[in-house]
């Protein structure tokens, strides 16, 4: 099937169309501290997070559709070891060694943000996180066909935050 259409206002110019679906998962129960934040916010703290993701591509497959859903195990998987139950820290943050005692005795189930990738203990880079394993996953799984257009994270139901391809 053709994507390209002819644009009505410049014929010189056509109009590439994608097709989207959406999946979303959680809650993952997860706590984290934002060590900057000079408000309530640098203490440990904790939300269940919905994880919504945008998939896109320019053409369906044989089902007519951008996505198997029953295919999506592994980012499941991942996103719950990943999250559930665990402590996410900044790679920079000045009491890391504490918590990386705290781990080491069973007190906490660390995750350690790589802040240099982008990667971080709030939404706005725990998207970052996301993106950058699933679209690469996503990629190899399809054949190029199909990738992520847009990470949201739900901290709770009125708080979330959004990565997108523009």
């Amino acid at each position: 099937m053709n994507n390209n259409l002819k644009n009505d206002n410049d014929p010189s110019k056509s109009i590439i169309l994608n097709y989207y679906s959406t999946k979303k998962f959680g809650p993952i129960t997860t706590s984290h501290r934002q060590w900057r934040d000079k408000g309530s916010c640098k203490f440990i703290h904790g939300y269940a997070r919905y994880i919504e993701v945008t998939f896109a591509c320019s053409s369906l497959n044989e089902q007519q559709w951008v996505m198997d859903f029953g295919g999506l195990n592994k980012l499941n998987d991942w996103l719950h070891q990943q999250w559930d139950h665990r402590l996410l820290i900044s790679s920079d943050d000045p009491l890391l060694q504490d918590f990386k005692m705290l781990h080491d005795k069973d007190g906490c189930n660390l995750n350690i943000m790589d802040i240099n990738k982008g990667w971080g203990p709030g939404i706005e880079s725990s998207c970052k996180f996301v993106f950058d394993y699933a679209d690469n996953w996503i990629k190899q799984l399809t054949s190029n066909r199909v990738w992520i257009s847009k990470i949201q994270i739900w901290e709770h139901e009125k708080n979330s935050a959004i990565l997108s391809i523009e």
